[in-house]
């Protein structure tokens, strides 16, 4: 059974169903599906796999270039290859390309759930730790005429950070992190000229990373919001969703086709968090400012926190067992 309404879910759901399991799908948590996101061409490609779908972006905007104005630095314009889409349009498309015979009933003879969603409600999910506060506020807006079209923003002020995206002609999407986007902007070198007019808040959204102390356990794998929340300045929500989705379903398989559950569940705790750790260490690349106030020292604190508390997890993980080959896990060492 998947639970879950998500990116996550709607890939465990094309996964199990082209091994030949039915699943049933759980609640949508609508509160975010109108948000605007950025689907890199990796993980378009990864996609496209997991569907088999290749006209699955055809027709949507793109960001070709990405222009970041980070600390003390002069703005540096970097290329880049990126859709961008809401998450709702993306949703309906993978729905539209799910199997036409697919299970409304829970899966019956596995007995595993696979968790994708903070919303599903399931005891089973245990204590989270939290690496930070913040939150993040989207605000539509319309673009300057000086805009560059096909161009994504990023921009650290002394309280906060910037991410300005565009949709189309004219039309913008505006990520600010660290205080209300009007008072950013008053210390904007970059985004602020781009922005003809400010929108209310349309959205607030965590901006912090979270991980579950314990990922899985006999019964159940959490992947997705479930299991890992990043940091929007570092972390490609929609790749690492469909990444870990790709990771849960491929553990569960292995376990139904003979594997040791401990084995593939450690491997599975270990392989969610080495990902935590390398965007926690991302991150704090972007946290370490030459100037820093309160608000960059407190939040990098928040940071080394949850590096400190990852990397303890990981003495005690031991070398992989497996290896990801396409979307199976394969033994790579001999069972005892």
């Amino acid at each position: 059974m998947v639970l879950g309404g998500g990116l996550a879910a709607r890939c465990c759901l094309q996964l199990l169903q082209g091994q030949g399991y039915s699943a049933s799908q759980g609640a949508e948590t609508p509160s975010r599906r109108a948000l605007s996101i950025l689907v890199s061409q990796s993980t378009q490609k990864l996609l496209v796999d997991v569907f088999k779908s290749q006209d699955l972006f055809v027709g949507l905007p793109r960001i070709r270039q990405r222009v970041v104005a980070w600390a003390s630095r002069e703005a540096a314009t970097l290329p880049h290859e990126a859709v961008v889409i809401s998450e709702s349009a993306l949703l309906d498309r993978l729905s539209s390309r799910l199997g036409a015979a697919r299970s409304t009933e829970p899966e019956t003879h596995s007995g595993w759930t696979i968790l994708t969603s903070q919303s599903a409600d399931v005891p089973t999910l245990g204590a989270a730790r939290n690496f930070g506060v913040r939150t993040a506020r989207v605000h539509p807006v319309d673009l300057a005429p000086t805009a560059e079209p096909e161009t994504c923003w990023v921009e650290s002020t002394p309280q906060g950070w910037l991410f300005l995206l565009t949709m189309g002609p004219g039309a913008g999407s505006l990520l600010s992190v660290g205080g209300p986007a009007n008072e950013l902007l008053e210390k904007s070198r970059l985004i602020a000229g781009k922005i003809q007019h400010l929108d209310p808040v349309a959205a607030e959204i965590p901006a912090y990373p979270r991980i579950l102390d314990e990922p899985c356990a006999p019964g159940w794998v959490a992947c997705g919001s479930a299991a890992v929340a990043f940091d929007p300045l570092c972390g490609e929500g929609a790749g690492n969703a469909t990444r870990e989705a790709i990771l849960a379903c491929a553990a569960v398989i292995a376990i139904l086709a003979g594997e040791s559950t401990p084995d593939v569940l450690n491997e599975y705790a270990m392989r969610l968090r080495l990902g935590f750790l390398r965007h926690l260490e991302n991150c704090r690349e972007f946290y370490t400012q030459d100037s820093p106030t309160d608000f960059w020292r407190e939040e990098l604190q928040q940071i080394d926190r949850g590096l400190a508390w990852i990397r303890t997890q990981l003495t005690t993980a031991g070398p992989p067992k497996f290896r990801l080959t396409d979307f199976t896990l394969e033994r790579t060492t001999t069972r005892p």
